[in-house]
């Protein structure tokens, strides 16, 4: 009798528990890669500052640079040996998202430039006006406001960061007007590539090879304007294999960050991705606290409290309004296969909606597994160069 029972439960592909078989795998695959997109998103700021700080490396440009060339090489290695699938070249597609690299590039320079000066804990906070302004831009630009919770959320948060600057023991004028300047650059970038990405229909990857490709010049430019080639090649230890180490690593983790948030999106779906993206911030804060020599009072703390209460406040907001959004739309079509995913906006990040694939490319996917996934985010998009 039991052994008849476990065959007809094979036979079923069902486990002893009624579940689909393979769930427990994808459920584990899934947890994996929100991990790795949260640890991921948290090192590449530790590893630059560590750059900065450690290194005494003073030179940002350079080493966005060096991050925009590994990202070519890295897309080209992939592709060639089949990890990545590139389409057709559109030169129209390249041609139109010039202003989104040129606006991106400096963002990620004044991102470096801000991380020199600033301590952690403060980098993530002055990052975290990205979402104002991105509401502003809205309101400004196309007369939308934001529902009231998600407006009080976003000033808790705001809030928290006016206390925490008030509090900081290392206030450097310089690196806040630098931080602040990144997160309208942020701001304009999604409002920009949103844009983009709905009239484009452009996926992830075929994106970030685009704005790498014109992020490369543009960023070999600013180098030399700002004089950094002269104070890299005097540098003193750039000939050093532990200090060459930890640059590559710097360099690297741009790129696997940008593929560690693609890998949660295909694995989970777009929400767990920005709840991971939001708690990230959280620990990024806490966690700056401790590294790094950082001197911190009642005041600042109780700032950086405030501004992770907010974040995880608008995190769970997005969360609810994402999923009273979702059951409308079931309801509404029923719940079908998606096919690959294409960026478009959603509040203050970009998102990867569920449209047909025309042309570029995306990573190989099994087809039971591209009719499973959802919506994706791409909120590594808004700045991990700086790791923000």
């Amino acid at each position: 009798m039991v052994e008849k029972m476990g065959n007809s439960l094979n036979g079923s592909g069902q486990d002893l528990h009624g579940n689909p078989k393979g769930r427990d795998r994808r459920n584990w695959a899934g947890i994996s890669a929100a991990l790795f997109y949260g640890s991921m998103s948290v090192a590449s700021v530790f590893l630059n500052k560590a750059i900065f700080e450690v290194w005494r490396y003073r030179y940002p440009a350079s080493l966005v640079a060096g991050q925009t060339v590994f990202t070519v090489l890295a897309i080209f290695t992939l592709s060639r040996f089949g990890v990545i699938k590139l389409g057709k070249f559109n030169m129209d597609h390249f041609k139109r998202v010039f202003t989104v690299s040129a606006v991106f590039q400096f963002k990620l320079v004044l991102d470096m430039s801000a991380l020199v000066l600033v301590n952690i804990p403060m980098y993530g906070i002055l990052k975290s006006s990205t979402t104002p302004f991105v509401m502003l831009l809205d309101y400004v630009l196309r007369n939308r406001v934001p529902a009231m919770r998600i407006q009080a959320a976003v000033w808790v948060t705001t809030v928290g960061g006016l206390v925490a600057g008030f509090g900081d023991l290392h206030f450097e004028p310089l690196g806040y007007v630098l931080a602040l300047s990144s997160a309208a650059c942020t701001a304009c970038y999604v409002v920009l590539v949103g844009k983009l990405g709905d009239e484009l229909q452009l996926d992830s990857f075929t994106l970030l090879l685009y704005n790498s490709l014109w992020s490369t010049p543009l960023s070999f430019g600013i180098t030399i304007l700002t004089g950094e080639v002269t104070g890299v090649m005097n540098y003193p230890h750039v000939t050093e294999a532990a200090f060459l180490a930890a640059f590559t690593m710097s360099c690297a983790s741009a790129f696997v960050l940008n593929y560690a948030t693609y890998l949660c999106t295909q694995l989970n779906d777009a929400l767990t991705t920005s709840v991971v993206g939001r708690t990230k911030s959280v620990v990024q804060g806490v966690a700056g606290l401790f590294a790094f020599s950082v001197s911190w009072g009642v005041t600042n703390v109780c700032g950086l409290t405030l501004n992770s209460v907010g974040i995880c406040w608008y995190a769970w907001e997005r969360y609810a309004e994402k999923q009273r959004g979702t059951r409308l739309e079931n309801v509404r079509r029923g719940i079908g296969a998606l096919n690959e995913n294409f960026l478009t906006r959603n509040e203050s990040q970009l998102t990867l909606s569920p449209k047909k694939q025309m042309n570029g490319f995306g990573l190989h996917r099994h087809p039971t597994r591209a009719s499973e996934s959802g919506s994706s985010s791409m909120a590594s998009m808004n700045g991990h160069g700086g790791g923000g």
